[in-house]
């Protein structure tokens, strides 16, 4: 029986717990620790996994301390500057580890992670749930098999509504950094970082890789009242020449999206959370996206698969350590713009408001259409940024970094 521990069954934690539950119940696993700070708040879970023999802890730390060698993987549903040292910690501990995305702020933390993983022998992998599903799956084994020919362009877009609950719900959410630590909160790296992931990952020359980034130039924008960017948009560039488009905001009325063009000289696949569309030469083929029931019920039976197969696909350190990469080049490359109170208006939404940028809509699907950056569109709040050259790249920041 596989043996399983989780920090945290609190906001998305919720869903990992549930997952737990429903594999426990169907005699796939079992929860045998728990960490959990909020256990007042939690009283009705707390007391299920008390009634499952799972002993509760408010300790992370302890809990690791206490099952050293006695859990098979660990989950860590947790906020993305908790993901480093937790990590470390379960590897450190014995276990294998399933944290959320993304990896984690910075680079140099993602290396940290990499390298408790070498030393431990165990792995972690990574809660980009879109990477566990068999049409990405088919996606990746026909860019790789050359179906679409050579790679030309990979991009993606996305106008995802987020109000002012969702900047409130926790104390890292649109910031910059908690504490000390980085968070780098964003649309490319929390809602919309699985998209992120994912053009990097089908621009990957390897089946089971992300590609290889040379270069990265960006521009970062807010109207909300945080720290970190709502909107932005972003040319990456592979080693090999391919250019890979992001372009999403967070400070829209509209919500559409995201949706991912890959075009190659023989053909193009287009993705989106609906359906996954293959044209080749006259040939065309429909894929349904698996929904959300059936998307998790992959993540976790890749979970298991890995524990029993060194060799099974999940979302490793070493693919979503290039959207950490990407991230980091995109802050590099573009300051935050703060945009003036005429280019946007506050619309009540629900018991929030939403923040909406004026003609937003538009911005973004021109930039997607035309695969170019809001000021080679000549949008006139729209600042360039700079090309950063990512060879070497190894800690965010760099010297002599504006951050």
């Amino acid at each position: 029986m596989i043996r399983t521990s989780i920090i945290g069954i609190s906001g998305f934690g919720d869903t990992h717990y549930n997952d737990l539950a429903r594999y426990q119940k169907d005699g796939k696993l079992e929860i045998t620790a728990a960490a959990v700070i909020n256990q007042d708040e939690e009283k009705e879970k707390c007391s299920y996994l008390r009634s499952l023999g799972c002993k509760l802890f408010t300790d992370y730390r302890q809990m690791l301390d206490e099952t050293s060698g006695k859990v098979d993987l660990c989950f860590i549903p947790t906020g993305i500057p908790m993901h480093r040292p937790m990590t470390v910690a379960a590897l450190r501990s014995g276990a294998n580890v399933f944290l959320e995305k993304p990896a984690a702020a910075t680079v140099q933390e993602v290396e940290e992670m990499k390298k408790a993983q070498r030393e431990s022998g165990k792995f972690a992998a990574v809660g980009y749930q879109t990477m566990y599903t068999p049409e990405l799956m088919r996606i990746k084994k026909d860019i790789v098999a050359g179906k679409i020919g050579r790679l030309r362009s990979v991009k993606c877009y996305a106008l995802w509504p987020r109000a002012d609950d969702y900047y409130g719900r926790n104390n890292w959410a649109g910031r910059l950094k908690s504490g000390d630590s980085w968070v780098l909160d964003s649309p490319y790296n929390n809602a919309l970082a699985h998209q992120l992931n994912q053009i990097c990952f089908f621009a990957g020359e390897k089946s089971a890789g992300s590609a290889e980034i040379k270069s990265v130039e960006a521009e970062l924008y807010r109207a909300n009242r945080i720290e970190s960017a709502d909107t932005a948009c972003a040319r990456i560039m592979t080693k090999s020449g391919i250019p890979l488009y992001f372009i999403a905001t967070h400070a829209c009325q509209t919500f559409a999206g995201p949706d991912i063009v890959i075009t190659g000289d023989k053909g193009e696949i287009t993705w989106n959370m609906q359906k996954t569309v293959f044209k080749y030469g006259s040939a065309g083929e429909e894929l349904p996206s698996q929904n959300w029931d059936e998307m998790r019920i992959s993540v976790m039976d890749s979970l298991i698969a890995r524990i029993k197969d060194p060799s099974a696909f999940t979302c490793t350190l070493d693919i979503a350590g290039v959207q950490t990469l990407c991230v980091n080049g995109i802050h590099e490359s573009s300051p935050i713009h703060a945009l003036d109170e005429k280019l946007f208006q506050r619309i009540p939404h629900k018991d929030s408001c939403l923040t909406v940028i004026n003609d937003i809509d538009s911005v973004v699907l021109a930039a997607f259409k035309e695969e170019k950056l809001f000021s080679e569109l000549g949008v006139a709040w729209a600042h360039r940024g700079r090309t950063i050259d990512l060879k070497g790249y190894n800690c965010f920041p760099m010297p002599g970094s504006r951050q």
